[in-house]
Order: structure tokens, then sequence, then C-alpha cells
């Protein structure tokens, strides 16, 4: 039943970890349509109240985001999202720091994203431990 829980925590953290980076695609796709919409606009309407509203919600940007998701050593059970013993932090704080030097060893996450979205997306679990 351990195996279970455990299993269960990594399948729940997992999905809000990409559940938040869809919904940032989905706002970053917003942005980008209010920026494309207020373009077309004649300009007769370039002072009214909801479009000083919206103006500061249409500026283009670009994001890197990069997933560094923690997979558990096989010592850890389903205490591992409350278990903050010292040894248990040094262990997260190393994975955080070796998955951040792997994913910097690829290049592509410091390019400019090149979607529609503006968004780049990386996450180090699809690509192999060097």
């Amino acid at each position: 039943m351990a195996c279970v829980n455990t299993r269960q925590k990594e399948i729940m953290y997992s999905s809000r970890t990409r559940a938040a980076s869809t919904r940032f695609m989905e706002m970053q796709t917003l942005r980008n349509s209010v920026a494309d919409l207020l373009k077309k606009l004649p300009p007769e309407l370039a002072n009214e109240p909801e479009i000083a509203l919206l103006r500061p919600f249409s500026e283009r940007k670009v994001w890197n985001l990069i997933h560094l998701i923690y997979h558990a050593k096989g010592y850890e059970g389903d205490s591992k999202d409350y278990e903050f013993s010292r040894q248990s932090m040094v262990d997260h704080w190393r994975a955080g720091y070796d998955d951040t030097v792997r994913t910097l060893s690829h290049p592509e996450v410091l390019e400019r994203p090149r979607s529609p979205e503006g968004v780049f997306i990386f996450d180090i679990a699809e690509h192999p431990r060097e």
C-alpha cells in the first residue's frame, strides 16, 4: 500500500506541474491574441478605458520554462513530501543543483523561443542523463 501512496503522490505533483505549464501557455496565447486585436482597432478607440485596462496584458513577451522534476531515491517512501531531515534536504538540493547544471549543458534552453506563443518548455526528464 505504501508503494501505491508513493505513486499517487508522484502522479499528483507531476500533474500539477504540467497543468501549471499548460495554463501558462494558454495565458501567453491569450496575451498575444489581445495584442493582435488591439493592433486592429481604429485609432479613435485607442483611449477608451477598456483598452487602457487591456493594454498591460497585451505586451508580447517570451519565456523559457524549465521543468526540474525531482525523482525519488529508492530509499524514499511515501513520506518524501513531508520528511525534511537535514540529510533529505541536502540530497534534494544536490539533485536540484545537478539537474540545473545538466539542463544548462543543453544550449537550446537559453535560445529565444520560436513558437508562436513565445514559450519554450524544456523538460529534463525528456533528455537522458549524461
